[in-house]
């Protein structure tokens, strides 16, 4: 067994040191132009190999320049930089190319080499896609048996792992590796190909992409190894391939039980279900505003509005939030809008800093000649409405009267930095919410109830509840 440098890794000479480079990681050693001449006396020996008992710095070496090649060494190891090999393969080996593939990127080469040939992988399809799959499972060393199929979606399938992949003329995708047929069903699949809008059949080039993508998902899949990139979001990740320039990415995928909040996902260019929120030529000072095709977002900063835009541009029969607390709050806001309340005293808003700022950012900024109208509704709960004649700009109801005509007018203000109609409104958030829907949910009338959305909504963690009528 000899320890040996993987094929992949990379060095780059920097001005006090050297950079190296591996299949996921990376790292930059510094301490000398001298750790580049040392490196270039290691990297020989450690591509050809070196047992392990030698893998070390000899007696007698200068205490500089065994210091200096311990840390290389110890960098090599913790960037997974170094595999251990038999020396030579055997026979059976696989090819050179597929070879040095597996000593880049295995843990064990020669275990998952053994995992490759195991087994018998069913192609089920038609047309150039199964074509070019084909050609790559075998130039990898795979044992293929090709089945006709009454589509031309792409099937792989080995022992219970099962690859699926579809293309038309301008886009294709792969789904990945899944335990038996039914992990995703016809109407995830459909979805896949209306919001990619296959149509067509695939030329060679874009085939030949697909076909070797989904062959390289399943050889990941049988051999343990690394097959999309990390996805801090959970959801599965799709290989979407495109022409006009051929290119390819990975997408996540709405499918499956609730996972937290993830707009990212939900607004994904190619799978979300919800145009991704653009700032475009939209002003952005003082408030910062998005679109998600025609539903405004708005919010304090960019990330807020493009969260509310798309949020705004979802068609749903209740009020959408990203956990049960949001959604409630949202829905218990909308319920108590017209509950009557009490006038409010105006010291119990004028003083707020947040509420002057974006009541002079509409009246003055922008020159509206507007009135605001405050309500108690609880102890704990106060609605504000801004009015420009008997036209209501925007409306808020939150946990104290300042902070209710801070977001009215904030809202009221980004109605009109944007040129838009219609009454305004913005949900606040802080940490007084659980008061205020306690302190809302005690009023007459105000009832809201749980509603259920679709399962890819679901899936990306939103909750939507209904207002009762009362």
């Amino acid at each position: 067994m000899l320890v040996r440098l993987r094929p992949v890794v990379r060095a780059t000479r920097t001005a006090d040191g050297l950079h190296l480079r591996g299949w996921a990681s990376s790292c930059t050693i510094t301490g000398g132009s001298g750790l580049w001449e040392l490196w270039r006396r290691l990297e020989p020996r450690l591509s050809e190999g070196v047992a392990p008992e030698s893998l070390g710095v000899p007696e007698g070496t200068a205490p500089a320049v065994r210091a200096a090649v311990e840390t290389i060494l110890d960098q090599l190891r913790d960037h997974d930089m170094l595999v251990s090999m038999p020396e030579p393969w055997g026979a059976g080996g696989p090819a050179p190319d597929v070879a040095a593939w597996l000593e880049s990127v295995a843990a064990d080469p020669v275990d998952a080499w053994r995992r490759l040939r195991a087994g018998v992988v069913t192609m089920t399809g038609n047309g150039l896609l199964a074509d070019a799959a084909v050609r790559s499972a075998e130039a990898v060393g795979l044992r293929v048996h090709r089945a006709a199929g009454p589509s031309d979606e792409l099937l792989l399938s080995t022992g219970t792992l099962v690859v699926q992949a579809g293309s038309g003329a301008e886009a294709g995708y792969v789904l990945p590796a899944r335990e038996g047929f039914t992990s995703f069903n016809t109407e995830v699949i459909n979805r896949i190909a209306a919001r990619l809008g296959l149509t067509g059949d695939p030329g060679e080039v874009l085939a030949a992409l697909v076909g070797a993508a989904a062959v390289h998902r399943l050889t990941c899949a049988v051999t343990g190894l690394a097959d999309a990139p990390e996805q801090d979001h959970g959801f599965p990740v799709v290989l979407v391939a495109r022409t006009g320039p051929l290119r390819s990415a990975y997408h996540p995928l709405l499918t499956g039980p609730p996972r937290p909040f993830s707009l990212d996902a939900l607004t994904d260019r190619e799978l979300g279900p919800v145009e991704t929120p653009e700032l475009g030529p939209l002003p952005q000072v003082p408030v910062n505003l998005a679109l998600s095709g025609d539903a405004l977002g708005i919010g304090t900063t960019a990330d807020e509005a493009r969260l509310r835009a798309a949020l705004n541009a979802i068609k749903c029969d209740g009020v959408l939030g990203v956990d049960d607390l949001h959604a409630r709050g949202a829905a218990l806001r909308l319920a108590a809008r017209y509950v009557p309340g009490e006038p409010a005293e105006p010291g119990e808003w004028t003083t707020g800093r947040t509420a002057r700022r974006w009541w002079k950012a509409l009246t003055l900024r922008f020159g509206r000649p507007a009135v605001v109208d405050v309500r108690k509704l609880a102890e704990d709960a106060y609605r504000a409405e801004v009015r420009q004649g008997q036209r209501v700009l925007a409306w808020a109801v939150e946990v104290t009267a300042a902070d209710a005509v801070a977001f009215a007018a904030l809202a009221a203000a980004a109605h009109a930095q944007a040129g838009r109609d219609g009454t305004a409104h913005v949900q606040g958030f802080g940490p007084d919410e659980d008061k205020l829907q306690r302190a809302l949910e005690l009023l007459p009338g105000v009832r809201v109830s749980p509603l259920s959305l679709d399962p890819e909504l679901t899936a990306a963690g939103l909750v939507a509840y209904t207002v009762d009528e009362r």
